[in-house]
């Protein structure tokens, strides 16, 4: 998909990166405040009510007219994709200051006069649209970093880049800053699958904008070799002296536990038995053929 969006944030990027040279940006800087950091603050707010109402139907938004860019736009993307959740790193060499996690979709503020909670950045844009003149405190830097993320990660879920990581399964090409200047996003690095192949997921996966997983192709692949070795356990199982043995000895409709191969072979030849049925599925050649894809985080694994 084209993305119109991007060059217009690349721009605002841009302005943003002059003015660090102008103000050295660290704690006792947050709440500086300026015409210029107001004009930005609301261009990004425009570009978010629009990129928004355009992600709302292009994700199966239900409303056709008078859609409000955060009670219904942004509400939904919520329910799909957890924003809220999500993480940028302030990673630009020019900024000082402590705290370098931004939650942009975190609604921890009141909107002026009201006791309704609203992002910080949309109540700065509010008082900033309506009542410039008595809100010069909203133009701060603090609102400008917020809005910036926010608009950085609606950027990145318009453009739903897929990126193919081939064998390089620490994701160590992998570019952490989406080719933005200032930020950087969480990358959930595969942990491992369970043993129904199901994807193992870290305490920090939705704060993640992006996660590493298997190709489609090569999990494809792998678990067609895992079937293909279970089988051959089986087979090897069946024909194996101290199968034999039990199923004379016992009834074995009364085994009761849950992996009678290890039971009944225990230690040496239940290791040779895997051993034998890996060799015979070439699991060995499957793990290495194994490939890698980050993909957007869209709350559907």
């Amino acid at each position: 998909m084209t993305n119109i969006y991007w060059p217009v944030y690349k721009n605002l990027e841009d302005e943003f990166g002059k003015l660090m040279f102008s103000i050295h940006i660290d704690d006792n800087q947050m709440n500086v405040y300026s015409s210029k950091i107001s004009d930005l603050i609301l261009r990004a707010s425009t570009e978010i009510e629009s990129i928004s109402k355009e992600l709302y139907h292009k994700n199966w938004g239900q409303k056709k007219w008078e859609i409000k860019y955060d009670l219904d736009a942004l509400e939904h993307l919520e329910k799909i994709w957890i924003l809220s959740k999500k993480v940028i790193i302030v990673s630009s060499y020019n900024c000082f200051q402590s705290k370098k996690e931004i939650k942009p979709f975190i609604k921890d503020e009141n909107r002026t006069g009201t006791q309704r909670k609203t992002f910080g950045w949309n109540n700065s844009y509010q008082n900033l649209k309506h009542d410039r003149a008595k809100s010069l405190k909203f133009g701060s830097i603090k609102y400008l970093f917020d809005v910036m993320a926010a608009l950085f990660i609606l950027n990145i879920y318009y453009k739903d880049e897929c990126y193919d990581l081939e064998r390089d399964s620490k994701a160590s090409n992998f570019p952490i800053s989406l080719w933005s200047e200032i930020f950087a996003i969480k990358l959930h690095k595969l942990i491992s699958y369970d043993g129904n192949g199901t994807y193992i997921k870290s305490k920090e996966f939705e704060e993640c904008i992006y996660f590493t997983k298997w190709t489609e192709k090569t999990h494809k692949i792998y678990n067609e070799t895992m079937i293909e070795m279970q089988k051959k356990r089986i087979e090897l199982f069946n024909k194996h002296p101290k199968f034999l043995k039990f199923i004379k000895e016992n009834d074995i409709k009364q085994y009761e536990w849950n992996n009678l191969i290890r039971d009944v072979l225990w230690k040496e030849d239940f290791i040779r038995n895997i051993q034998q049925a890996s060799a015979f599925a070439n699991t060995t050649q499957a793990i290495k053929q194994i490939e890698y894809e980050a993909i957007l985080n869209k709350n559907k694994i």
